[in-house]
């Protein structure tokens, strides 16, 4: 090709260009309007969790608009079914529509891909659900995440072996044996390790670790013949939602007994899981954030907001909100009510530096936390749970100060001795 031809369509390309640019929206050209970026598996094998955390986010939204206390918000919200979606999407809202804050994306994977396409492109990614502990812990200066990291997980269970569980089962720690099932991705194995590390230091002994790939497997009969030849008494599960659904269901087919199940977030924390099993849920137990904690926990603005969310999330979408939305809200309702207004706009220097300026106790937000930002963009005031299966609804039985019901069925019955 011509040296003239090439000049000539190179000019061509930067005019096309500067008009698409001259064309599209500028999240910072109307100081009263601010554009973020939602980005969520809405379709696959995540979507009704990924549904739920756009739900949870739109009326964080909506409710910091009706305050009035910063610029408006506008949502942008794209569908991020895996980490190469996630990539694509996200890069597309920060180079062609101009986006610098984006609200994501529940898959520690996609959060991962994600987060490396923000900071290089001096973006704000506000994780509001993904668990993989190397997020905050590569020097990122525009990751900010609200939630508890995987680390968090093994320790909130152990200790709640180790003061509830053993005794009423009148077994010390040394006689109390787990296993471990999981996925084996960044989520599974990050809640597994912390797991592992905890029981270890609290003598703990793990009988037994299954992996298992929650994409490709439509068969867990194998894994939980293994669990039964284990013998264990604890039954620890970090799955997602149709594997955790696949599992349940197939325990009971094959009389998969244990004195304890307990899941890590996601599978068992999710909506579908009880209205899937209905009575045949109940007993279960569920590691993670709280889907609602007593009031006596939370702080008087918290109180009222609790029902006015409740009310915002059945009015506009026909039903009760579940934890993944409750989770997403809070998180998000931080970065649109607190960091936003003080931060003027979407401008990633000015959001980081309000984000690390928060100083919230605990109780500052629906599921408990507190709220104060370290360097790397945790929020090391991020509190853990133990939630119960009970009369086909998830409630808080862990720690006193957020228990909404007192446990039950420790020991698990059989199954042949259940409904």
């Amino acid at each position: 090709m011509k040296r003239s031809t090439i000049l000539l369509l190179t000019s061509m390309l930067t005019l096309s260009l500067l008009v698409s640019a001259c064309g599209r929206p500028d999240s910072r050209a109307d100081a009263n309007t601010v554009r973020v970026g939602v980005a969520f598996p809405t379709s696959g094998n995540l979507a009704k969790i990924g549904q739920s955390c756009t739900r949870g986010t739109q009326i964080a939204a909506d409710i910091a608009n009706a305050q009035g206390k910063g610029p408006k918000i506008e949502l942008d919200k794209v569908d991020v079914p895996t980490a190469v979606a996630a990539v694509h999407e996200v890069n597309r809202l920060i180079l062609k529509e101009d986006i610098r804050v984006i609200v994501g994306t529940y898959a520690s994977p996609s959060s991962m891909a994600a987060s490396g396409i923000t900071e290089r492109n001096r973006a704000v990614l506000w994780e509001v659900a993904a668990t993989d502990p190397r997020l905050t812990r590569r020097g990122f200066k525009y990751v900010f995440r609200p939630n508890p990291d995987a680390t968090m997980y093994g320790p909130a269970t152990v200790r709640f072996l180790e003061e509830v569980v053993g005794p009423k089962l009148g077994l010390e720690n040394k006689e109390m044996k787990m296993a471990l099932v999981h996925e084996d991705g960044d989520y599974g194995e990050g809640v597994a390790a912390s797991t592992k590390k905890a029981a270890k230091k609290a003598g703990i002994p793990i009988v037994e670790e299954i992996r298992y790939n929650a994409k490709a497997t439509n068969d867990l009969s194998s894994a939980i013949l293994r669990l039964k030849n284990s013998d264990a008494d604890i039954i620890n599960m970090v799955q997602y939602d149709t594997d955790a659904q696949l599992f349940w269901k197939q325990a009971k087919q094959l009389g998969l007994n244990a004195k304890v199940f307990i899941g890590n977030g996601a599978g068992q924390s999710s909506d579908n899981f009880g209205q899937t099993f209905g009575e045949g849920a109940d007993g279960v137990m569920d590691t993670s954030s709280a889907n609602s904690v007593h009031p006596r926990a939370l702080t008087p603005e918290m109180r009222k907001m609790e029902q006015e969310f409740q009310r915002r999330y059945e009015q506009k979408y026909g039903q009760k909100p579940d934890l993944i939305a409750t989770l997403a809200f809070s998180s998000a309702y931080i970065l649109f009510h607190d960091v936003i207004p003080k931060a003027g706009g979407t401008d990633p220097d000015k959001i980081r530096k309000a984000a690390l300026s928060l100083d919230k106790p605990v109780g500052s937000t629906l599921v408990g936390w507190g709220v104060q930002f370290n360097e790397t963009g945790q929020n090391t005031r991020a509190a853990m749970s133990v939630m119960q299966w009970q009369d086909g609804k998830l409630v808080v039985i862990y720690p006193e100060s957020f228990s909404k019901s007192q446990p039950q069925m420790i020991p698990m019955p059989e199954w042949s001795e259940r409904k």
